[in-house]
């Protein structure tokens, strides 16, 4: 999905036009500790190999919240050995939205020249009158939501007749652009972005020096892209259903033929941190404590988890009922990514309530060189994401 800034300079939100051989990707304004998690990735003779993973120094500004604090912008530099010559950023913002809606939606969202904010962001959650199953919007009218109008931040008003598939479009301070999912009937996924934000974040790796920054992508996409060299996603045809779970929130994406076919967030699910929380208070441990109980036998942490994971695994019980229903999926692999303890209690209770055995692979199975494993290589996913969603595209020569 591309970003069009000038008639020079191209922003995408995951995608391109020449195949790319070596990239990093780097998850900015996560919230890790410690900095940026960053991942360099190489083609070598038809293999992936990680070139080099670890966390980067952040920016030395942090993303702006209006086009005042836009003009604030910095350039940035990455450790020599992260010096590839493209970056794909992934990125975390309160005002960037990403997720599957309809072509109608899209369109009377792009009229109304607002955007619209991820559930992380907090707005004000209104339930979809589409046929969707179950997609939660998030909107907020565009007089909270659109920057002052300045000379450097207003926008001429744009018909929605010249919305094309993966072509991006400006309107009311927000740039929008959508992409149709492979499958019947008018669903797309959508992604929004202030422009003041995609200005700043453009200027982060300017072109001229290693690495220019070829694609911005939300985060949660990059997420989705995570799974795509996985041995046993490939090993299923690309046919698969996978939990994404987040520090506070918990997606669920469906993928055809390695296509992603749907991508729902589970309503009123805690997330990461919720979770681990919950196991804290309810077996009355310290927080370090957590992830050992997670990982071992020795104290039952099921009576405390279920309550939180039952609800998740029906959500995901609707979604593969849904795509074997609606896109005649049947039987797809079933994943979860993202818990750094516990994956096993996630199995055994979708097992149990859902008749679905939940793998958890390593986050970089299928790819070979030295990478972060176990808990650490968690907090790598959104970047692995990012740089496996530029590479899979094509990019400008």
């Amino acid at each position: 999905m591309k970003l069009q800034l000038t008639k020079t300079k191209t922003i995408e939100i995951g995608g391109g036009r020449r195949r790319l051989s070596d990239v990093v990707g780097v998850d900015l304004f996560s919230g890790v500790d410690g900095g940026c998690p960053a991942v360099r990735l190489a083609e070598k003779k038809g293999a992936l190999h990680v070139i080099a993973a670890g966390l980067v120094p952040p920016p030395a500004n942090a993303l702006p919240e209006s086009w005042e604090q836009a003009s604030k912008s910095c350039t940035w530099s990455l450790p020599q050995h992260f010096q590839s010559p493209h970056a794909a950023l992934a990125v975390s913002s309160a005002a960037l939205f990403v997720g599957q809606t309809t072509l109608e939606a899209f369109k009377a969202d792009f009229s109304a020249g607002s955007h619209r904010q991820d559930e992380a962001g907090g707005g004000t959650a209104d339930a979809s009158k589409s046929k969707r199953i179950g997609i939660r919007r998030t909107n907020k009218p565009a007089a909270e939501s659109a920057p002052a109008q300045t000379a450097t931040a207003a926008q001429p008003t744009a018909s929605t007749a010249a919305i094309e598939p993966g072509v991006p479009i400006s309107n009311g301070g927000t740039r929008f652009v959508m992409k149709k999912m492979p499958i019947d009937g008018d669903f797309v996924m959508e992604a929004t972005i202030p422009e003041y934000q995609l200005l700043w974040l453009s200027r982060l790796l300017p072109e001229g020096r290693r690495p220019t920054a070829a694609s911005i992508q939300p985060r949660t996409s990059a997420l989705a892209a995570s799974i795509l060299r996985q041995s046993a996603f490939a090993a299923a045809g690309g046919n698969a259903i996978a939990l994404f779970v987040e520090d506070s929130l918990v997606h669920i994406a469906g993928y055809r033929g390695g296509d992603l076919v749907l991508w729902r967030t589970c309503r009123g699910a805690p997330g990461r941190i919720g979770i681990f929380d919950a196991v804290r208070k309810g077996l009355g441990l310290d927080a370090e404590m957590v992830e050992s109980v997670l990982n071992d036998a020795l104290i039952d942490p099921r009576p405390v988890l279920e309550p939180i994971v039952a609800p998740i695994v029906d959500e995901l019980a609707v979604s593969r009922d849904y795509l074997a229903d609606k896109l005649r999926l049947e039987s797809p692999a079933a994943f979860v990514f993202g818990l750094p303890a516990g994956a096993g209690y996630f199995s055994a209770i979708a097992e149990e309530r859902a008749h679905m055995k939940l793998a958890a692979p390593e986050v970089f199975d299928g790819i070979e060189g030295e990478a972060p494993k176990g808990a650490e290589a968690v907090t790598y996913a959104g970047a692995l994401g990012a740089a496996l969603a530029l590479m899979g595209e094509e990019a400008d020569a």
